[in-house]
């Protein structure tokens, strides 16, 4: 008896490797797109920007669906300042989700698809987006589960879901150029292992691999292990293709290189930034006894690991800003950081079942942060007079 259970189990084992097999070389989902020209006649000026003492930056961190804090927290400040995000920043900037989010949040009134309500702003409708459909994004159906091991051998969602979710927003034919402001989203370029921006304004939209909002963007937030990365396909087959994912593996923060880039752009300015975080994961040594921690091996660290990582990042940003500050005359460059720790309950980012909880967060975030939104608030009150 026992031999034949071995024997069965033996080979439901090589049928489950074999079709594993079969389904994650063979059937893994792919995200291609045509790779077009920009030409010049897409270049638009940034002169407005040239022409202003103080040039104003959003930076939006990334975090999945965890993206639904800094839209709470930019529907506030729209609620205090009386004008949509669009009207209150000269340049839009942000990783993964805060990469949708940057240009989402400058999607023209027009191109906001009436089947989600014709009178709501842009950030009313990315936080429309964001509660309605990432359940579908970062869901797969059960095959997909099993046969990938839960997402050990193959991303664990779905492509065609994000792609779909993303041409429902941006539509298929908005351009990236034809966002209401100044938009720089990072891509990580897999052959290179560099962050390559995709700007919207000035002679680096030839750099584009294509002007189509919702590609650049999918780019942009296919995050790795979760989504398969986006090849950007020569049309001649000779020229080599352009491969990019999610840049949060490299920089969840981009502020550090936004500064450069748009101090080298705009010399000799004064430069504001507004950094949204969306909530620090907590580190589960966090809540534990010496006594537990003190036999962790690879596997127990694995996690905490991975949130340090982040973190720490997102503090080099802070220090970078900070040196930047100290070596600066007074008051040229200036920053704001707005953030919270998502510990109880927590909502990891992918965890879209739990989104519900992110409006308490958002509340919550404000409350700790009066002054400093007093001071964000005037701030952008006396720039936009």
């Amino acid at each position: 008896m026992t031999r034949k259970v071995l024997i069965s189990l033996f080979f439901l084992g090589a049928l489950y490797i074999t079709i594993a097999y079969i389904y994650n070389t063979q059937f893994t989902q792919t995200a291609i797109f045509d790779r077009t020209s920009v030409t010049e006649e897409f270049i638009k000026s940034t002169e407005d920007i040239k022409k202003k003492d103080t040039v104003n930056i959003l930076i939006i961190e990334g975090g999945g669906v965890r993206g639904l804090i800094p839209l709470y927290i930019i529907q506030y400040l729209e609620s205090r300042l009386g004008k949509p995000i669009s009207e209150l920043f000269d340049v839009y900037s942000g990783v993964s989700t805060g990469a949708a989010i940057a240009s989402g949040i400058n999607v023209p009134f027009e191109s906001i698809p009436e089947y989600r309500g014709g009178d709501l702003t842009a950030t009313e409708y990315m936080i429309k987006v964001y509660q309605e459909d990432t359940d579908y994004v970062f869901s797969s159906p059960w095959y997909h589960k099993l046969l990938t091991a839960g997402g050990l051998f193959s991303p664990s969602f779905l492509g065609d879901r994000l792609h779909k979710t993303l041409v429902k927003h941006y539509s298929k034919n908005l351009p990236f150029t034809e966002l209401k402001n100044y938009v720089i989203i990072p891509a990580l370029d897999v052959h290179s292992g560099k962050i390559h921006l995709f700007k919207n304004r000035g002679a680096s939209v030839t750099d584009l691999p294509t002007n189509t909002t919702y590609q650049l963007v999918t780019a942009s937030v296919s995050a790795e292990t979760a989504f398969p990365p986006v090849i950007f396909r020569a049309a001649d087959g000779e020229t080599k293709h352009r491969f990019f994912a999610d840049a949060g593996m490299a920089i969840n923060n981009p502020t550090s290189l936004i500064l450069l880039d748009i101090i080298k752009e705009f010399p000799g300015k004064n430069y504001y930034f507004l950094i949204l975080g969306a909530g620090n994961p907590p580190l589960a040594g966090a809540k534990i006894s010496y006594d537990q921690i003190k036999n962790w091996g690879r596997l127990r660290w694995l996690r905490d690991a991975f949130s340090n990582i982040q973190i720490s990042m997102d503090h080099q940003q802070i220090f970078t800003l900070e040196i930047a500050k100290s070596l600066s005359s007074k008051g040229r460059i200036e920053y704001d950081y707005l953030d919270i720790d998502i510990a109880e309950p927590f909502v990891g980012i992918f965890d879209a079942h739990s989104k519900e909880h992110l409006r308490a967060y958002a509340d919550q975030l404000i409350e700790d942060n009066r002054p400093t939104l007093e001071r964000i608030i005037k701030h952008l009150q006396q720039q936009n007079q």
